[in-house]
């Protein structure tokens, strides 16, 4: 148990606090329009806006990051499971 946790953790930490806000931003938006909107495909929402916010990193800054993009979605991609859940119960 102790080696899975280590690994867990070792796993959580290589990934940079970055990404870790754009997957918290991404659970945001897609919760947000899970539970407010009643919205069943709740994914959508956030993977516009991360796709919005790399258009705007690629304009201002010229760096369009993929990884960023990624982590946005895949914020959304557990909320979006937990709503397909929902319809199965």
């Amino acid at each position: 148990m102790r080696k899975i946790w280590d690994w867990l953790v070792g796993l959580i930490t290589k990934v940079s606090y970055d990404k870790w806000l754009h997957c918290i931003a991404g659970l945001i938006i897609a919760a947000f329009f899970a539970i407010v909107i009643r919205d069943p495909w709740c994914i959508a929402p956030a993977a516009i806006a991360g796709v919005a916010k790399e258009v705007f990193d690629l304009i201002t800054t010229k760096k369009f990051d993929w990884k960023d993009l990624v982590a946005t979605i895949a914020g959304g991609l557990i909320i979006q499971v937990f709503v397909w859940i929902r319809m199965l119960l």
